[in-house]
């Protein structure tokens, strides 16, 4: 929800060390409030003329990567989706203006701003080589999704990769300010004071071509050429102290340029004055540029309702409008320079109706429709009449008072526009702030989780497109009683029955931890909404706890009552015979606490803990009967738990298993479909059985069959088919089935 801003991630080559390669990703900010306004332009328009003009400026040469990453582009700030929206849209490869500016031109602000998974993400965009590194963050607001920048930083190091960060913020207060400590940070205020700034980012690794270029405008009227008659001056978008006049002559109107991005401006008896934004003066390009100064089209441009809500969204109807797939419709305030724009949208077609966000503006406003050029410029063909936006009387209506930690009924009156939304803030805190929020568009009233620090806070009704206050109350939060009521001592591996005294807010729970465990840790749990006592699940290591009081509804989870317990360690025992026979079973007597996930298992002697083989839980009786594994060898009887994970071993008795007697014993040969006689030796345990196979079978294989439990001696049925078989002594105990014993049978018509 918030808008982070253009954030920009700029850079390039040190100038003194041609040999270094430097790699440079912007970063564009295409969160909501990008749509927000300086005192001259919106934000959006500024970090596009910014952006763009430092681009172009840029000088050639090889070993300048420069890349493009986009957040907060492709979903709405509600949406599940918004905090990881964040794209690599162009990679590190050389230098190409045109793709930077025309994607960056086109981009549209719509969502959240997810500063800390950008900055992440993009530690995965950079190689991991001795080349230079540069992030320039241009930003209008904090991270909106929860991140910890330090966890951004740590991307970075992950990797190896070191990484020279220059954050600017635009408009930010003290706390926001305060939230980039550590980084290189200045703070701005408007477009010009951007630019200034993005320059002093980079002056060290960036040096900007300050050779003029030469310049060539061709006019045409109707598509004949105009050579005389009109003047031509340029002005620097982001510099309007850069201004140049073009002087006509027989090779179109000429004149020179510093590197960067341009409105000119065309005026003539016939036509009078007429605006082209969008030009980009650069090293290296043509920098030749025509302008049809003749009627391109009549453009109705039509704004229903006629007397819409501010920040709401209209429909822009057009008609009369030239081919070109290119072509947009804004609305913004009358009497911006053709260049600003606030939200808009491709309009295609000769005529159509698209649906705009106007934005929170106090004024006049009016929809133009831009014709985009061939050659990349804009111009402005149509515009509405020009509007007011009505205000709608805003406030918000809740308790005075409230206990820390609960949640509240906010109800509200207001615009109720698609991003507005009602949140609670410390009383005082910049605008654009929020703690726990709800958009108007989902409740009247809306429901709001408080924070756990008492205090003096307000409820406000805001919106992303803003970060506007437009109205607020006063509320205080009262501290809530708690405390938790449990022995001080317990049995590890147990359970615990905790009465706790507190608000009982839908998210707090009850949990203990290790003494001193920082807050939000939790081990075993239980909401308070569930139950009083909460009943809960000790860990199995002996030691000093804490029982918590805790909530998850500010982050880290609050320690809001807590005691101390301590876990004294259980008595443990196995009782079993030292040797039995492998495949059998075998007989466990245990001592322990018996808990309800406690169980008796055989593993391999040294298997990792947590490894079981046949297992027995300790509820279900004592002695607890094991199956025993066909292979001899040693092993270990273990009483485990899978109360903690990796099921801890609390008490463990090596067992030898010998390897048991086996024979068979029948004809060695036989008729197809006879029914023969076996005669068998082994342990007859409850899966074991005696079958007949091809010959080389794969064990586990089986015909005719018999359990050795229906008799010392079975009968078999011999297959209808001649050939080499095999009887077999095998067991269900293990899988496959091994074969414990086997005798050769020939079967005979």
């Amino acid at each position: 929800m918030r808008s982070l801003s253009l954030a920009l991630f700029l850079t390039a080559t040190l100038a003194s060390a041609q040999s270094t390669t430097t790699n440079v990703q912007l970063i564009l900010d295409a969160s909501g409030s990008m749509f927000s306004r300086f005192a001259d332009t919106t934000r959006i328009a500024a970090a596009k003329d910014v952006l763009t003009n430092f681009v172009s400026s840029l000088p050639e040469g090889a070993n300048l990567n420069v890349g493009l990453r986009i957040y907060g582009a492709n979903t709405s700030a509600g949406d599940p989706s918004a905090c990881q929206d964040s794209k690599l849209v162009l990679p590190m490869r050389g230098l190409d203006r045109a793709a930077l500016t025309s994607t960056v031109t086109a981009t549209r602000p719509r969502g959240a701003t997810p500063i800390v998974y950008s900055l992440t993400q993009a530690a995965a965009d950079f190689p991991q080589d001795a080349s230079r590194k540069l992030v320039v963050l241009v930003t209008d607001g904090l991270e909106s999704c929860g991140g910890n920048l330090q966890a951004a930083l740590e991307a970075f190091k992950a990797r190896g990769i070191e990484v020279d960060i220059r954050v600017i913020g635009i408009d930010l207060g003290a706390n926001a300010q305060r939230a980039f400590s550590g980084l290189k940070f200045e703070n701005v205020d408007s477009s010009a004071a951007l630019a200034a700034a993005l320059g002093r980012a980079t002056q060290d690794v960036a040096k900007p071509v300050e050779t003029r270029l030469p310049v060539t405008v061709d006019l045409t009227e109707n598509g004949r050429p105009v050579t005389s008659g009109a003047t031509v001056s340029f002005v620097g978008s982001v510099d309007a102290s850069n201004k140049t006049d073009l002087a006509a002559g027989t090779n179109g109107y000429t004149g020179s340029l510093l590197a960067g991005t341009y409105t000119a401006t065309v005026t003539s008896a016939a036509n009078g004055a007429q605006s082209f934004s969008g030009l980009t003066v650069a090293p290296g390009a043509a920098n030749r540029f025509t302008f049809e100064i003749g009627k391109v089209a009549n453009v109705n441009v039509t704004v229903t309702p006629a007397n819409p809500v501010a920040g709401s969204k209209v429909q822009v109807a057009f008609s009369g409008a030239p081919a070109g797939d290119r072509n947009w419709v804004t609305v913004t305030r009358k009497g911006d320079p053709d260049a600003v724009y606030s939200d808009w949208t491709y309009a295609k077609g000769a005529s159509g109706n698209v649906e705009l966000t106007l934005p929170d503006v106090e004024g006049e406003l009016e929809a133009r429709y831009v014709l985009k050029n061939p050659d990349g410029t804009e111009r402005v063909i149509g515009r509405s009449v020009p509007f007011t936006a009505r205000r709608v009387t805003t406030s918000v209506d809740g308790p005075s008072e409230a206990l820390a930690g609960g949640t509240v009924s906010v109800r509200w009156t207001g615009p109720n526009n698609e991003r507005d939304y009602v949140t609670i803030v410390k009383k005082g805190a910049p605008e654009g702030s929020y703690l726990s929020y709800q958009y108007t568009r989902s409740a009247n009233p809306v429901t709001l989780n408080l924070p756990t620090e008492p205090g003096e806070y307000e409820l406000r009704y805001s919106s992303d497109d803003s970060n506007k206050t437009m109205a607020s109350k006063a509320i205080t939060l009262k501290a809530a009683e708690y405390a938790l009521d449990a022995p001080s001592e317990a049995l590890a591996g147990g359970t615990v029955s905790v009465r706790w005294t507190g608000p009982n807010n839908a998210r707090d729970y009850v949990t203990i931890v290790k003494k001193g465990a920082p807050a939000g840790s939790y081990l075993s749990y239980g909401y308070t909404r569930n139950a009083n006592p909460v009943q809960l699940k000790l860990p199995v290591e002996p030691g000093e706890y804490e029982l918590r009081y805790s909530t998850e509804a500010s982050s880290p989870n609050p320690i809001l009552a807590s005691r101390p317990i301590t876990l004294k360690g259980s008595s443990y025992a196995l009782e079993a015979p030292s040797e039995a026979v492998a495949g059998g079973t075998v007989d466990v007597r245990w001592t322990g606490p018996n808990n309800e996930r406690d169980y008796i298992t055989i593993v391999k002697k040294g298997a990792p803990v947590g490894s079981y083989l046949d297992y027995g839980y300790t509820r279900n009786a004592n002695p607890v009967r094991l199956k025993l594994p066909v292979e001899p060898g040693e092993y270990e009887l273990r009483y485990s738990t899978e109360a903690a994970s990796p099921n801890p071993t609390l008490a463990s008795r090596s067992i030898t298993l010998k390897g048991a007697t086996y024979n068979l014993s029948g004809p060695r040969e036989a008729k197809v479909g006879e029914t023969i006689s076996v005669r068998w030796t082994g342990p007859g345990n409850a899966g074991d059985y005696i079958t007949i196979v091809k010959k080389g079978a794969p064990v586990g294989s089986y015909l005719d069959y018999a359990y050795t439990r229906e008799g010392a001696t079975v009968q078999i049925t011999v297959p209808n088919e001649p050939g080499e078989y095999e009887l077999r002594y095998s067991t269900e105990a293990a899988s496959p089935n091994p074969t414990l014993f086997s005798a050769p049978i020939t079967v005979k018509r």
